[in-house]
Order: structure tokens, then sequence, then C-alpha cells
């Protein structure tokens, strides 16, 4: 089986189930952001630990679940304070020649990914005027779209009239020509889902949500390939078969998600 058909199979098993659960909000996509999370937060401790560095992964992974599941749980903020002085006490008995490396490395896993991802669960559950029901549904669907169309429209451009290397040192094909491809792929669906599910986007929210797909999402994906070739690792897992990691997956959206949140929940509203 070719690396192409394992991807083809993969994203056919798993799209529509991670679909389905978006589609019903709740709990039930509160769970599957919940098990991204700690997928994606588990390889990302296991590529600290090939550059010896030493997380408290059990706690940390306890931790990002709260952090992730916020949203949903009134009573997880002070859980959540009071288990991150938990982990700093335990780092004061813990057997460690680094430990600001270690205790850093841990509380930046609750962060990213686990905290930055919570934030998927605020934009799907969004609500109140203008807002009608399923608008939820669609604008997460719309920044995820975005997101990975911004990604297909940098690789066929970069394909076809790349020339300048963005960031060779730390992503050798990836080049200026195909980010300003991915940029304006991602005003175009942006700007499709307004005309075709959400009318109660303005133009300058399309702008703004195309920056935050076509800008914060590719310096995402930048990132995590910077984590990568510090340890010379090719994936952060193999979870998905074909893919990769499941962090390889949603690098991108980790960082355009909460930026696209915070607009929408802050911004928009003042205009």
């Amino acid at each position: 089986m070719t690396d192409l058909t394992r991807r083809i199979l993969t994203a056919l098993v798993l799209a529509p189930i991670a679909l389905a659960l978006t589609w019903l909000g709740g709990w039930g996509f509160a769970l599957l952001v919940a098990f991204a999370v700690v997928v994606s937060q588990f390889e990302l401790y296991s590529l600290m630990r090939q550059a010896d560095i030493r997380p408290m992964v059990p706690l940390g992974l306890v931790l990002g679940l709260l952090a992730t599941l916020h949203p949903k749980l009134p009573w997880a903020p002070p859980v959540l304070v009071a288990g991150g002085i938990v982990l700093l006490m335990a780092f004061v008995f813990r057997r460690t020649e680094q430990p600001l490396a270690d205790v850093s490395g841990t509380l930046l896993g609750v962060f990213y990914p686990a905290f930055l991802v919570s934030f998927a669960i605020t934009l799907r559950e969004a609500d109140g005027f203008p807002l009608m029901e399923g608008d939820g549904f669609w604008l997460m669907v719309t920044v995820l779209v975005g997101v990975w169309g911004a990604d297909t429209f940098a690789y066929f451009a970069g394909r076809v009239f790349g020339k300048t290397k963005l960031l060779p040192a730390v992503s050798p094909k990836k080049t200026w020509e195909g980010a300003i491809g991915g940029l304006v792929g991602a005003f175009a669906i942006i700007a499709a889902f307004k005309a075709a599910t959400l009318p109660i986007l303005g133009w300058m929210d399309v702008a703004a949500l195309g920056v935050c797909c076509g800008v914060a999402g590719p310096l995402g994906d930048l990132l995590v390939s910077r984590f990568k070739r510090s340890v010379e690792a090719k994936d952060t897992g193999n979870w998905l078969p074909g893919h990769g990691g499941l962090l390889d997956r949603l690098d991108a959206a980790i960082l355009a998600v909460p930026l696209a949140t915070l607009y929408l929940d802050h911004v928009a509203r003042l205009f």
C-alpha cells in the first residue's frame, strides 16, 4: 500500500467521524477535541524527550485535559491553578539535572497545544445575536477548511511559481510565492463560506479570518517543523497512517483557531 493510499484511507475513515461530532457539538465535539489534545500533547512531550527534556507527562496530560475542557467545566480553572502549583512543588523533589527545562517543557504542553485548542470548543459553541442555530458549526468548519485549504493553495502555488525560499533552515520546500498563494486561497475560501452559509460575516471579518488562516496557520506549521528539525524527527508520531502524527495535522489550526475565536468574540463585536 502506497503512502498516498494510506493517507486517503485514513481521511475517508476519520473525516466523517470528525465532521459528525463537530455537527453534533456539545460534549461529543468536546471529547473529540480532548482526545486530539491528549494525543498531540503526548507527541510534543515525546519530541521533548528526544531533546533530553524530561517533562512530567502524566500530570502534564491531566492539566492539559483540564485546560482543554475548561469551557465546558466551570470548576476547571481553579483546579488547573492548584494543579499547576502542585506541579511546580513536585519539581522541588524530582531528581533532575535541568529542572528549568523540565518544568518549562511540562507547562508548555499545557498551554500548547492544550489551552490553545480549547478555543475550538468556544468557537463551536458560539451563540448570541446575530448568530443563528448552526452558525457555530459553520464558523468552525470555515476556519478549519480555511486553514487546510490555504495549505493546499500554498502547495500548488509553490509548485508552479515558487522560487524564493521562505525559511530554508526550517522548511526547505516552502517559498514566499507559495505563502502568498496560500493567503489568497484562504481569503477565497472564507469569502465562499460567507456567500454560501455565513451571511452574518462582513468583509472585514473575511479579511481578518483570512489572515488567521493564511498567516497564523502556516506559522503554526513552521513552528512544529522547527520542533521536529531540532531533534531530527520526520513526524511527531505515527497515529495517522500516511499522515504522521496528530500534531502534524493540527499544527496550523492550533494557532489559527484561537486567533479567529478571539477576533470573532472580542474584535468583531466592536463593529
